[in-house]
């Protein structure tokens, strides 16, 4: 049977293929066409979820429903009955199962397609290449998760500047105690800290502090901080640490390696190039990739999806250079689904142990000529 391309939509990072049942072939079941992990939608969601309106244990029973669908899939609906789902929800009740479900309905992330008995099973025709599933569809997750995707990155991104001036406001208050202990404006913003703040309120109790707050110093400040050895002239009693010499040189030798900025032999890595060469990583992006900052931007909102930390991802920023961690981000999450550990994988290539003989120009090639193969 013909098989036509109006069978299918390819949108390939966040919307898998779909086609007629029976023909899943290897085209349709392929990289290009692979589905975000498990893990990855359960992660970006509970970032998203105040923007959502999800609460913990709603999220945890969306993540029950995506343990039963199929790594590698033509659809996306959910089949398991109400006692599976139950099982693997650690035995909540069915009541609700059912509750969390009309939650998600009426977010926009489900669609509940109930057959005449209740039950949830699909039917194929296949002379027709079509087929009626009754179930649990998760479609309208999958459609919105590069808007989903925006939102969390959005509440990350607010959640830092949140605890940046929580600390400044915090320092602020210490410095006015400190020339006076009965200050009570100081004494009321540290209960004031103790609540959970929103970004506008932290604003606002910055603007009223009568005294001047501390300055915050220059990320790119690499100028050793004096400190100062106390002795046994002092009056202190110091308990003796004896550190042997391989400890030292060991030490010496990663914090000489993380400053340490590597040489680049290769041409400079161009934005066609990347695009390119990292088609997957480029589909998450909402907006056109256009300029360097584009680059990087988008990369740090790829970074906490796929598992690697803001601190791993700033240290590869200060040893490699802007681009070239943010390409090693976007061509990791070409093949992230044969990787393991992702977050300790990019640790290592980048500032660890395999980061001496890396170079993120090679990789991008690399892949370049994969995807020119395969096209």
């Amino acid at each position: 049977m013909p098989f036509t391309s109006g069978c299918r939509e390819k949108n390939m990072a966040f919307t898998q293929a779909t086609a007629p049942t029976g023909l899943r072939t290897s085209e349709i079941l392929s990289a290009d066409n692979s589905i975000p992990e498990r893990h990855i939608v359960v992660a970006t969601l509970r970032n998203a979820a105040p923007r959502l309106g999800l609460s913990a244990s709603v999220i945890s029973t969306l993540d029950a429903m995506l343990s039963c669908l199929a790594p590698k899939r033509n659809h996306h609906t959910v089949f398991a009955s109400n006692a599976t789902l139950t099982f693997r929800r650690n035995g909540i009740s069915d009541r609700t199962i059912r509750r969390h479900a009309a939650t998600l309905q009426d977010i926009g992330l489900l669609v509940r397609r109930d057959s005449p008995n209740r039950k949830r099973f699909t039917k194929h025709n296949k002379h027709e290449g079509k087929a009626l599933r009754f179930g649990f569809d998760l479609s309208p997750l999958f459609d919105r998760l590069h808007e989903i995707a925006s939102m969390a990155a959005e509440v990350m991104k607010e959640r830092e500047q949140i605890d940046y001036l929580r600390a400044k406001i915090r320092a602020a208050a210490n410095a006015s105690l400190t020339d006076n202990p009965n200050d009570e404006i100081a004494l009321n913003i540290f209960r004031a800290l103790r609540r959970k703040l929103s970004l506008k309120d932290c604003e606002q109790i910055l603007s009223n502090l009568p005294i001047s707050v501390v300055d915050a110093e220059s990320v790119d400040d690499e100028s050793p901080i004096s400190t100062t050895t106390m002795t046994a002239s002092d009056g202190q009693f110091v308990r003796h640490h004896h550190k042997s010499n391989k400890e030292h040189i060991d030490k010496e030798s990663i914090a000489l390696k993380k400053q340490t900025t590597p040489k680049v032999s290769e041409a400079p890595i161009t934005i066609p190039e990347l695009l390119s060469a990292c088609p997957e990583a480029a589909e998450f992006s909402l907006r056109k990739i256009i300029t360097v900052h584009d680059v990087v931007a988008h990369a740090r909102t790829l970074a906490p999806m796929i598992g690697i930390t803001t601190q791993n991802y700033e240290a590869a920023h200060e040893r490699l250079g802007a681009l070239r961690a943010a390409a090693t981000v976007w061509a990791i999450m070409q093949f992230h689904d044969k990787i393991k550990a992702v977050g300790a994988y990019f640790q290592s290539i980048t500032t660890g142990s395999k980061s001496d003989g890396f170079s993120p120009e090679k990789l991008i090639r690399r892949l370049a000529l994969a995807q020119n193969h395969t096209a």
